[in-house]
């Protein structure tokens, strides 16, 4: 199976990466602490309009994380937490307010924690960062991904814009 993609749409995929990476580092304070309130995660919404923004996704978080505290290792582990979330917000589409709300924070605080905890071998605080990881995606989701879903869903240029 030949996957083809224009020019036009790798563009687009860059930039969704770029704009991923420069949001991670805008607000570097807030998106590498105990609570992780990475603004960028806003993102995760594209792959309501179109699965292929999945692409720019894996690609921003991999680069946003490998030059981040912990390099090739969050990079690794970050964009596997990502493609779990992005393929189950795919797969959850219809559903995708509650997906939203449970998925990226479910898995991310899951990932991370196991990340956090085998770096530091600090396993018997893996539930604290777990709920710390879960508590600071959940409110990323609720507070900024589910309004701009909202704003999106209701201007039909950015709905044309993204399902391109």
């Amino acid at each position: 199976m030949k996957v083809k993609i224009t020019l036009k749409e790798l563009t687009t995929e860059v930039i969704i990466a770029a704009i991923y990476v420069i949001l991670v580092f805008t607000f570097y304070f807030l998106s590498f602490e105990a609570i992780q309130f990475r603004i960028a995660e806003i993102l995760l919404i594209l792959v309501f309009y179109h699965k292929r923004h999945l692409l720019g996704l894996l690609i921003g978080t991999f680069i946003a994380n490998y030059l981040g505290v912990f390099g090739i290792i969050d990079a690794l582990f970050g964009t596997l937490a990502t493609l779990i979330t992005l393929g189950l917000l795919i797969v959850l589409k219809r559903q995708w307010l509650i997906a939203l709300l449970i998925i990226p924070p479910l898995i991310n605080g899951l990932v991370i924690s196991f990340e956090i905890s085998l770096i530091y071998s600090i396993w018997n605080e893996y539930f604290i960062n777990f709920i710390l990881v879960f508590l600071g995606e959940f409110l990323v989701m609720l507070l900024f991904a589910v309004p701009v879903k909202y704003f999106i869903d209701k201007s039909p240029y950015l709905l044309e814009l993204l399902k391109n």
